[in-house]
Order: C-alpha cells, then structure tokens, then sequence
C-alpha cells in the first residue's frame, strides 16, 4: 500500500517506514516537487494532523491515502508546554524556525530549579489519515474517531509515551527533544535507545498501532 506522510523529516519517515514494514511504500512532500508549507496554525494535536492531511491530499491532487502526524512534548511543570509549539519553542518574532540544539536549551532554561520528581512529561502524537472513499466505513470497523472536513474524510489516531525531562541532554540518536526525555521504565533517553526499542514504545508507535489497524481494516474492504 502507497502512502504519502505530510513531511520531509527523514527522521519520521525513517521511523513510519521501520514501524509499517515492508507492506508499505511510504513517501514524503520531497516526491512532490514545488510542495511548499502548511501553516500549522491549529490549537490541537488533533487539528494540525488533520489539517496537514487535508493539504498534502489536495496538493497531490488524488485520491490516494494520505498521513499526516503532529506530535510534541507537554511538560507538567510548564503547564503542558511547549505542547503544539513544540518544534517552533524557541522561535523568535518572525524569525528563523528554531533547531533542535535551541528547543532544548529553552526547555531545560524554563525548568531550571524544578527538581527531577516534578519534571513530568510525555510525548503526544496524533496521526491523521486521508483519501480512499472505503475510509469511513473502514474508521468505524476499527473503532477510529472520523469526520468529514470539507469534501474529504478524516480519520485520526492517537498514541502517549509517559516519560521525565532530564537535566541535561544524553545521546547522539533520535531528533528533537530525543536528548532530553528518558520514557517511562526506561533508564535511556530516546536519543540512546536502540532503535528497535525506540519505535517499539514511542508515541508515534502507540499512534501507529491504531492507525495500522484501521490500514488493515481497509485491506478487508471496510
């Protein structure tokens, strides 16, 4: 099955395709030429994935099943920030988006002084599906929340990895706030993990089980 992810982060196609297997073709924005931005504006995990979803399926101008996800970090101690600014976190007034090396000195700046047993976190990841007409009825098999957003299907999956921020970062693997999260029973951070273990816990792999299993509900016919 063909799949187009609303990105051109190698790391989370990496990460889909390891999670997928070999019965999925997944590819990115980079497989459409001239593909700009959408501009994630919405207040929700759920709204963003969607409206990601929504965009790439109109841009690629088919009916093909399209995935979008959006994903953060919500920090107890922060109120649940930097939450749907997670990637933009350090981002100044109209400036540059921020690198990973900026979100993460921000981060650890707004926790300074709160101690390790406050430093509660997860990570949040919402999948949305869009395209096929067998969608719908495929959702509803599979138990999937679904609604319709203009003239297109939305279905959307949703996965939690309960975890602490560190003091300092730790690991050379994984991407964004990877250095910094060390997931519940674990003693490494995402960025240290094996791979394997990785995409075996993580947020987007909770979401992915859910979204596999509406896949294979549309595999069946719906």
């Amino acid at each position: 099955m063909r799949l187009l992810a609303a990105t051109r982060n190698q790391h989370k196609l990496g990460e889909l395709r390891a999670i997928l297997g070999a019965g999925f073709e997944v590819i990115g924005l980079d497989a459409l030429p001239g593909a700009g931005d959408v501009v994630e504006d919405e207040p929700t995990f759920v709204g963003n994935a969607a409206k990601k979803a929504v965009w790439a399926a109109q841009l690629a101008d088919s009916r093909a099943l399209t995935m979008a996800d959006d994903s953060g970090l919500e920090v107890d101690a922060l109120g649940g920030a930097p939450g749907v600014m997670s990637a933009r976190y350090a981002q100044e007034a109209g400036g540059p988006r921020p690198t990973d090396l900026q979100n993460n000195a921000k981060l650890l700046r707004a926790l300074a002084g709160v101690p390790a047993e406050k430093r509660t976190a997860r990570f949040q990841c919402v999948i949305a599906i869009t395209g096929l007409a067998t969608l719908a009825a495929a959702a509803k098999r599979a138990g999937v929340p679904c609604e319709a957003r203009g003239h297109w299907t939305v279905a959307w999956c949703a996965g939690t990895c309960e975890g602490r921020i560190l003091f300092e970062p730790r690991g050379a693997d994984g991407f964004g706030y990877d250095p910094l999260f060390v997931p519940a029973g674990q003693v490494l951070t995402f960025a240290e993990l094996d791979e394997g273990v990785k995409n075996a816990i993580s947020h987007r792999a909770c979401a992915m089980g859910r979204a596999r299993t509406l896949l294979d509900a549309m595999a069946r016919g719906g």
